[in-house]
């Protein structure tokens, strides 16, 4: 599908003066939650993304010319802003199945206003690991080791090799409007003899 890229984001992409964010959406049954790689908080689209500069780490998204869903993983880091106990949260929500979407936000370097964002992965949440580990130093060493989510994502291109349960039908077409017969005659037309243009079998005779 063609992409609208504004004037604006074109001229700073040719300058070479953009900056640039990455977001990470998750939608569960309790609402939206997004974060993204920067300081702070960013709103797109009445949603208040919070940051904390290294928050999360997402792997290198890619793909396949076939369509196949190419899965791939994304690890929230606890941090002062996200505690670990309020990573270890999202046991609470209904995540498998769940919908995760990346994008990427363009900013003017210099104002900051917001110029551009394009999604660039859609996916669905299958597991997520919880992940705590002590620091691994000297003797002696306070080092806390490491604390994070790591969650494990299917691309929706699993939509495209799903099927679904509608028919082609006249019965089908009708349980959408009782009163539409566009269909009425497709059970026939597959057998159906057209002897338009050529010698009928009784005229032959």
């Amino acid at each position: 599908m063609a992409r609208v890229i504004s004037q604006a984001l074109l001229d700073a992409l040719k300058a070479g003066r953009v900056a640039r964010a990455d977001l990470l959406l998750f939608d569960f049954p309790s609402g939206l939650y997004g974060f993204f790689s920067g300081e702070g908080t960013f709103t797109y689209n009445g949603v208040t993304y919070k940051g904390a500069g290294s928050l999360f780490q997402v792997d290198a998204i890619g793909g396949v010319s076939d369509g196949t869903a190419v899965p791939m993983n994304i690890r929230l880091n606890a941090s002062a802003e996200l505690p670990m106990n309020m990573l270890a949260s999202i046991e609470n929500e209904i995540y498998r199945g769940r919908p995760v979407t990346m994008a990427r936000a363009y900013l003017d370097p210099d104002s900051y206003a917001l110029l551009s964002v394009e999604t660039v992965y859609r996916g669905y949440i299958d597991t997520i690991d919880h992940v705590e580990s002590k620091g691994e130093g000297a003797i002696g060493d306070a080092s806390p080791g490491e604390a994070y989510l790591e969650a494990h994502v299917e691309s929706r291109a699993l939509d495209m090799g799903r099927s679904g349960w509608r028919r082609r039908s006249d019965a089908d077409q009708r349980t959408l409007d009782p009163n539409d017969g566009s269909l009425r005659y497709l059970q026939s037309t597959a057998t159906a003899e057209i002897w338009w243009g050529r010698v009928t079998p009784r005229r032959a005779r």
